[in-house]
């Protein structure tokens, strides 16, 4: 059968996504360290011959897409014709189509009787890599030359074999080096695992056959999300959000993003946005990319396929020199935490946009902690990292999500059993905040506290977002906002420091207090149904205290103070 025959594409393309799906959980089981086998911060894909993506795993949507970004840079480096079978390359220069230097990338071409047929990947965030800070992250990092090491596009595994000067350089500048080249080792598992997937397709169909496949796959995605936005009216919005600050300094910073919706075509503009800062809290440009194209899904084909073919309706105008685009050596390290906000803001112009497709603000502070310590067991440096979730904002269909990591995250949360076992800290406490979804005729989902004893002592690294009240989740259509979140440090000694972004030594004893934000409400809260106010009160996630205040005594005599 021809390639081009319908059915065909569609089982050619099953299969890709299912070969992105096994190498995921080839990773997965194989990795070493928490960030990827409990949290899942990674991704795989299958990527045509020039490097865009045709089928990913869909775990990350703050990495999906960035692959399809990193491996036309890896290709113009090195030319078809210098490659060779079992040659696997290693990549994460924010520079050059990477997120920020923890991202790794690790891509595979795949030949057939000599000729390059697809590449695979995989995208992996690592606990350390090097660098200043525990973590590598840092907010006030000056320049890329603080986050730790950079891989511009180079053989890692050359003709199957593994370039052992390289391992051993890796080895000796990082931290915890055991589990930072046992999670290389995995993802090289999952590039070798998806290469053979690949030769088993190309072996049934055929090069041309598999070729074809891809040009209709991409092609489907490109007409699906055109069509989709021709539904909906032409138009033209603006929103604006902040950080809190810049990582260095107390100033807030300003993202600005237009949407025009023209035909089939969107426009996304950041003119106004802030210049690019001092500290880490740039945004590569890969990382802003991967926020548009979520939002860009979400609003007008939240269902379809995400691949390289999704990108090509959308054009974008990113000021060179600004928060969004920052010149080299500029540090972009915790571009998360700008991305998760222009994400959020992106969210935002849409809803005003078209008024049906409006949701409250989520939490977007990305409330995270890197801390550099021992081993209760073996006394070896290690580094814990954890990153915490938070409410989604209400909607037209119900209350937003609780204790979740919203829009680019989707990474769980560390289980306390493993954070227990595996570094200095013990888990106090895991607990939703009542009151904190921001009321409305939906609420928003709720933020939670989570409370880190250290058992010895770290250099720690902590930080959050929308600990400003003014930049809380926002509510919309009458709705109010969320709670802003916060962090404490409390010593042994009861003194209490509220922190935003520090870094600075814990010792045995001492605590980290989290709090993050509730989601914006959608709608008056006076409209809200009383049999909702009264679960939420017998679930404790309203106060009767806050309930009454906000609902008088619909719902709220009902259940017992």
């Amino acid at each position: 059968m021809s390639a081009r025959d319908p059915i065909t594409v569609a089982v050619i393309e099953s299969a890709l996504i299912a070969t992105s799906e096994e190498m995921s959980q080839a990773l997965y089981r194989s990795a070493y360290s928490p960030i990827i086998r409990e949290m899942l911060d990674y991704s795989c894909a299958v990527l045509t011959p020039d490097g865009t993506v045709v089928a990913q795993a869909e775990n990350i949507p703050a990495l999906l897409g960035s692959m399809g970004v990193c491996l036309p840079y890896l290709m113009s480096d090195n030319p078809v014709d210098t490659l060779r079978d079992g040659d696997i390359f290693i990549a994460n220069d924010p520079y050059r189509g990477g997120t920020h230097t923890p991202d790794i990338h690790i891509f595979m071409p795949v030949f057939w009787d000599g000729r390059l047929v697809a590449w695979t990947g995989s995208l992996a965030h690592h606990a350390d890599i090097g660098g200043t800070n525990p973590g590598t992250e840092g907010f006030a990092n000056r320049s890329i030359f603080e986050e730790g090491l950079r891989f511009p596009n180079i053989r890692l595994f050359e003709g199957g074999a593994p370039c052992q000067p390289l391992f051993r350089y890796i080895e000796a500048n990082i931290r915890e080096p055991a589990a930072t080249l046992g999670d290389l080792r995995a993802q090289v598992a999952a590039v070798k695992l998806g290469a053979l997937r690949v030769r088993e397709m190309v072996e049934r169909f055929g090069a041309d056959g598999i070729a074809g496949a891809m040009t209709d796959i991409l092609d489907q995605a490109e007409r699906r999300l055109r069509a989709r936005i021709t539904q909906r009216p032409d138009g033209r919005a603006s929103a604006v959000g902040h950080l809190d600050d810049g990582g260095i300094g107390e100033e807030p910073v300003r993202i600005q993003a237009t949407v025009e919706v023209s035909g089939d075509q969107i426009h996304v503009d950041f003119d106004g946005t802030a210049a690019q800062l001092a500290g880490g809290l740039n945004a590569s440009r890969t990382a802003v990319m991967a926020g548009i194209l979520f939002a860009v899904k979400a609003v007008f084909d939240g269902d379809g396929i995400q691949n390289g073919g999704c990108a090509r309706p959308i054009t974008v105008n990113l000021p060179e020199g600004s928060l969004v685009n920052p010149r080299y050596p500029a540090a972009v390290s915790l571009r998360h935490l700008t991305a998760q906000r222009i994400t959020d803001t992106l969210v935002r112009a849409f809803s005003d946009l078209y008024p049906d497709t409006a949701v409250g603000g989520s939490f977007v502070g990305f409330s995270s902690l890197a801390g550099e310590g021992r081993h209760p067991r073996t006394g070896a440096v290690t580094v814990v990292m954890d990153d915490l979730g938070g409410g989604v904002g209400g909607n037209a269909h119900g209350d937003g999500l609780d204790a979740v990591d919203t829009y680019l995250g989707n990474v769980g949360m560390l289980p306390a059993e493993v954070c227990e076992m595996q570094y200095p800290v013990r888990v106090v406490k895991t607990e939703l905040l009542a009151d904190s979804g921001g009321p409305g005729r939906h609420r928003g989902g709720l933020g939670f506290e989570r409370i880190y004893e250290f058992t010895s002592d770290c250099d720690l690294v902590a930080y959050s977002e929308q600990t400003d009240p003014r930049f809380s989740p926002w509510g919309t259509q009458g709705g109010l906002p969320g709670s802003p979140a916060s962090m404490t440090v409390v010593r042994t000694d009861g003194t209490r420091i509220p922190i935003r972004k520090a870094r600075l030594m814990v010792a045995a004893g001492d605590q980290l207090v989290v709090r993050t934000s509730g989601g914006g409400g959608f709608g008056d809260p006076r409209t809200r149904d009383p049999e909702l106010v009264a679960r939420d009160l017998r679930e404790g996630k309203v106060t009767h205290e806050r309930a009454r205040q906000i609902y008088g005594d619909r719902g709220v005599g009902s259940v017992d103070g």
